[in-house]
């Protein structure tokens, strides 16, 4: 009989960052946070209160037998919140940089890579790896 408690999650994965021409492994690897990191809890409620706001506005609206009219979303905005988000759980990285300066990981170096577009192609490699569940299982996960 399988036993779910038997999977183990890591709580921080390692992504080798893939050349964007030939896809060939580079040094550069991404620290990220898994399912029961703080960083992703942090996020995932940040995401939760604001559709609980909405809710509420929904509610107050029928309650005050009001039609409830959404906000406008301007889709570059939104693109930016999402990347914003995802960048939070980007925990650090390594082997980046130049030969004189290495690319010091901080969040707000993380943010700003992940919704530059002329690094897009890291933010695609990034949101991919997040959606392959199996890279967080220890037994998958590169350590």
């Amino acid at each position: 009989m399988f036993d779910p408690a038997s999977v183990q999650v890591a709580d921080v994965a390692t992504m080798t960052v893939r050349h964007p021409k030939d896809d060939t492994e580079t040094t550069w690897l991404i620290f990220l946070a898994g399912p029961g990191h703080q960083a992703t809890l942090a996020m995932q409620n940040e995401t939760a209160r604001e559709r609980m706001v909405i809710e509420r506005d929904i509610e107050q609206a029928r309650a005050n037998g009001k039609k409830w009219k959404g906000r406008d979303v301007d889709p570059e905005a939104d693109r930016l919140t999402s990347l914003r988000r995802v960048s939070r759980r980007l925990v650090g990285w390594a082997g980046v940089g130049t030969a004189e300066q290495p690319f010091e990981w901080s969040p707000e170096r993380a943010e700003a890579l992940m919704t530059e577009p002329r690094f897009s192609w890291v933010a695609s490699q990034v949101l991919e790896y997040f959606n392959t569940d199996a890279v967080f299982i220890v037994t998958s996960a590169r350590a």
